[in-house]
């Protein structure tokens, strides 16, 4: 067995969901125990047999305790320990057990009763594999073998051991039969869903790929809006411009007359720093040795 996971809040309505499944499952199999104990009952009425009020006690008794016991697994989520939570084995075989009550208690309806099988063998469709099933077939075949030793060894009146191999044989058949055509559809239906999982992964990257390449897209479009503000902001000077030949003023295109370094200021990122060249600092400053002398 193995510990309960604990299940994430994403995770948690899907693990309600298959436990709301497993329980809809068991309410159709508590159904068909009740069925079972109906035609049980019909039989006796029409003379086929008499079962004593002991084997009714053990009939209907161990039938109320399995199915309360697998409810209480359902229910506390106990069955989540398993390997198999559905517990489809579990519930057939104590389904196959239980059967045996009434095979031993009225021998003249056996074929009637191994007919009841059927519906319980029907249940692990879908969910045993072929081994699992052919397991299951096995053991159950068993306890008939079991059953009709014990029948053997009592010398019980009206015992045909010809009859009682035949039904054996052809009840062994039909089990098996229904293990080969059950494992094969489970396994189909394995496959489609390893299918439907490998689809469900390619769609899940072809969303991831295609949500990357919006983001790309998202990103390139910001860069180019970024790109655009940026050149809006960078401004450069070209063409001719009037400046005076005197005073060295600049017109610009409405006519007015501005300083070389208000006008560049005005039409460039550039920001001016005075300071004096060589030339002028002897023209202006003569007494001040602001520059050396070139060597």
């Amino acid at each position: 067995m193995n510990e309960e996971p604990k299940a994430a809040p994403a995770e948690e309505i899907v693990l309600k969901n298959a436990q709301w499944l497993r329980m809809k499952r068991f309410a159709m199999a508590l159904t068909t125990y009740g069925f079972a104990i109906v035609a049980t009952a019909l039989t006796t009425r029409l003379g086929l047999g008499r079962m004593t009020d002991t084997q009714w006690l053990m009939f209907i008794g161990l039938a109320l305790f399995a199915n309360t016991a697998f409810f209480a697994l359902f229910l506390t989520r106990s069955n989540l320990r398993f390997s198999d939570p559905s517990m489809t084995w579990a519930q057939i075989f104590c389904s196959g057990l239980w059967g045996m009550i009434a095979l031993y208690a009225l021998p003249q309806a056996r074929p009637i009763l191994l007919m009841f099988y059927m519906p319980a063998f029907s249940f692990g469709m879908l969910r045993l594999t072929r081994e699992e099933y052919l397991r299951l077939v096995a053991t159950v075949m068993g306890l008939y073998a079991g059953l009709l030793l014990l029948e053997s060894f009592q010398g019980r009146q009206g015992f045909r051991i010809q009859y009682e191999l035949f039904l054996f044989v052809l009840f062994g058949m039909l089990l098996t039969w229904f293990a080969f055509f059950g494992g094969f559809v489970t396994n189909i239906r394995r496959r489609l869903r390893l299918q439907n999982e490998e689809i469900r992964k390619a769609h899940e990257k072809t969303k991831l790929e295609m949500e990357e390449r919006k983001r790309a897209q998202i990103e390139k479009d910001n860069l180019i809006v970024e790109l655009q503000e940026a050149l809006k902001k960078v401004r450069t000077l070209g063409g001719l411009i009037p400046i005076c030949a005197s005073c060295k003023k600049i017109r610009d295109d409405q006519g007015y007359w501005s300083q070389i370094e208000s006008y560049i200021r005005t039409h460039s990122e550039a920001e001016f720093s005075h300071s004096i060249c060589p030339e002028c600092a002897k023209q202006l400053y003569p007494d001040l040795d602001i520059y050396e002398e070139d060597a």
